[in-house]
């Protein structure tokens, strides 16, 4: 079974989840925190249990866990008193923080100290990561704070290229690359996920003049989109051990 963590809003989620089936997916959302029926054995994770609407799953049992949660809001964790929403929101994000470390099934993306579904960086990190990998970056301002960006909202569905600029995108899931028709933009994208330490990012880029220049990226993928399902699941399938960063990488163009 693959677990699909994420908000109840999230609609590219529920497109995951439908997209492979009640046999094979389900979605885990904070509500089923606070559930009973949970148990979690620190000397053995493997034999630890999750509630999923109810339900109680092996973590033995797992195939896989997709994380679309940056992390648990109070918003999220309506079956909690008012006044103690904010500490229990905390208080499941480092439980998950935790959870999502000890799983022996693979992971899109593992939690890092900054997220649950990578490391969380801002769009200048980015920047300064392709900058440094020797990739044309184009170049950027804000006037907002990082948080009012729309990428950062757990109701997404899928990541949205950044304003202003042509749609030009390349996810990489383990070893495949989706989208992008020059070999350029496929070797930026996966070195650039290789530096993140991640196994899955999707990259924006635009031409600009005769080069084509990084943007933005994100570990969230475009759920909505076939291929992007289909390699998720071939990478689970897999159990991750062709599905590494770095590795050999098969390109998907639409």
């Amino acid at each position: 079974m693959i677990l699909v963590l994420a908000s109840r809003r999230d609609a590219g989620a529920h497109r995951l989840v439908n997209t492979w089936g009640p046999e094979q997916a389900r979605l885990l959302t904070p509500d089923d925190l606070s559930s009973p029926g949970w148990r979690v054995f620190t000397e053995d994770p493997a034999a630890s249990r999750a509630v999923v609407h109810g339900e109680v799953v092996e973590v033995g049992e797992l195939t896989g866990v997709v994380t679309r949660l940056p992390a648990v809001t109070s918003g999220e964790v309506r079956r909690i008193q008012p006044d103690d929403r904010d500490y229990a929101a905390a208080e499941m994000s480092a439980f998950l923080n935790y959870w999502l470390s000890v799983l022996s099934c693979p992971v899109l993306n593992p939690p890092a100290a900054a997220g649950l579904c990578g490391p969380g960086w801002r769009s200048e990190q980015w920047a300064m990561t392709a900058r440094r990998l020797g990739m044309p970056v184009r170049p950027r301002g804000r006037d907002v704070p990082p948080y009012l960006r729309p990428a950062a909202s757990s109701d997404a569905g899928a990541p949205a290229a950044p304003a202003g600029q042509p749609a030009m995108q390349v996810t990489v899931i383990g070893d495949r690359c989706i989208g992008g028709d020059e070999r350029a933009l496929t070797e930026f994208a996966e070195a650039l996920t290789e530096a993140a330490g991640v196994p899955m990012l999707t990259a924006f880029f635009e031409e600009h003049g005769s080069e084509v220049r990084f943007v933005d990226a994100h570990p969230w993928t475009n759920a909505f989109d076939p291929q992007v399902a289909d390699a998720m699941l071939d990478y689970f399938h897999r159990s991750g051990t062709a599905a590494v960063p770095g590795a050999h990488r098969e390109s998907v163009t639409p």
